[in-house]
């Protein structure tokens, strides 16, 4: 039997690669300005309800004056935790980078078997060289002032044009979802609307959830590090709660780097005191706190949530890693919906 191709076939065919290929590029090459836009849906996708909630309640259901009202607030609440915050936090953390070297000099000469595990773990026969020249790198980051000017510049126009994005999208977002839906079939508009809106579920409760989970280990650390008389309680707490935010592997990172500031500074057994706190308290996150706080969300597996970290992380940083869990949720969910589809077709075909 002779197998014909048509010309159409094949022009289709050759236009999808080479419409792949040059959306690889354009993503290789706009990549900031992808992050951007990713990052600014994230947000009107989490605002959503808020704006919704606040809409009913104004003056002709105005949508604008909502949208403004929550991004005001929401920037209010944001700029108020780092005014009050930032400051103390630097502060510390300025003091411990600067003071960690000689604790650790001083330690390592009152106990020299655990300096020397130390020193074997991380691969350096002078750890306190090596603090000491990690030390001045983070004292002088950033270089000249002109550096510094760049990259604040730089990070005001990347916030400005985020929230700019975010704005439109979640004004305008509805408007753009509803002429979609106008073009489709009832029954399908309705199956695809679902869908929508349990994605967009998905991610509402996973940042809202992650942001009550970070502040219960930021209170909790800190009541246990101002208990053990630790130096730097504010600062270590506030570390626990940042790296807190970035899932399966943050709370482990944050244990690690406190217990090992606790290790040079307070000692052995203030050290292992914290360590058994850190293992009590992620066992009641893990099996008490994150069932509760995220139970209205999609549970995505380890594997696929340290692979959605590693590839966000490389993509877009420390942002990245905490938008890699609802993207990896909110595929798994679009997954779901295609097999569920495919399955109840091959049903009516047998």
């Amino acid at each position: 039997m002779e197998l014909t191709i048509s010309n159409r076939t094949v022009f289709r065919v050759v236009a999808i690669v080479a419409a792949m290929v040059l959306g690889i590029w354009l993503v290789f090459k706009l990549h900031t300005q992808v992050v951007w836009i990713l990052t600014a849906l994230f947000l009107a996708l989490a605002l959503e309800p808020a704006v919704n909630w606040l809409s009913r309640y104004l003056p002709k259901r105005s949508r604008a004056l909502a949208v403004l009202v929550v991004l005001i607030v929401t920037g209010a609440i944001v700029a108020f935790v780092l005014v009050a915050l930032i400051p103390p936090f630097a502060f510390q953390l300025f003091h411990l980078v600067t003071t960690l070297p000689d604790a650790y000099k001083q330690f390592s000469q009152q106990e020299p078997g655990i300096s020397g595990l130390i020193n074997s773990s991380v691969g350096s026969a002078n750890t306190t060289e090596a603090l000491q020249q990690a030390s001045k790198q983070l004292v002088s980051f950033g270089g000249s002032a002109v550096q510094v000017a760049g990259q604040v510049f730089g990070g005001i126009f990347a916030v400005v044009t985020v929230i700019i994005l975010t704005y439109f999208m979640v004004l305008e977002g509805p408007g753009w979802v509803e002429a979609f839906w106008s073009y489709l079939p009832g029954s399908t508009r309705e199956k695809y609307r679902g869908l929508l809106q349990q994605m967009q579920g998905t991610v509402t409760g996973y940042v809202s959830g992650n942001i009550v989970k970070s502040l219960i280990a930021v209170v909790a650390s800190g009541i246990a590090l101002i208990a053990v008389g630790s130096p730097f309680a504010f600062a270590l707490a506030l570390l626990v709660g940042i790296l807190d935010l970035v899932p399966l592997v943050g709370a482990t990172l944050a244990a690690i780097s406190v217990c090992l500031v606790l290790l040079v500074f307070k000692g052995l057994t203030t050290a292992l005191i914290i360590l058994v706190f850190f293992i009590i308290f992620q066992q009641l996150e893990n099996y008490v706190f994150q069932p509760l706080i995220f139970s209205k969300t999609v549970e995505v597996s380890p594997l696929v949530t340290l692979m959605a970290i590693i590839i966000g992380t490389s993509l877009a940083g420390f942002i990245g890693a905490l938008v890699a869990i609802p993207a990896a949720a909110s595929l798994q969910i679009l997954l779901r919906f295609v097999l569920a589809g495919h399955k109840a077709r091959n049903r009516k075909a047998a």
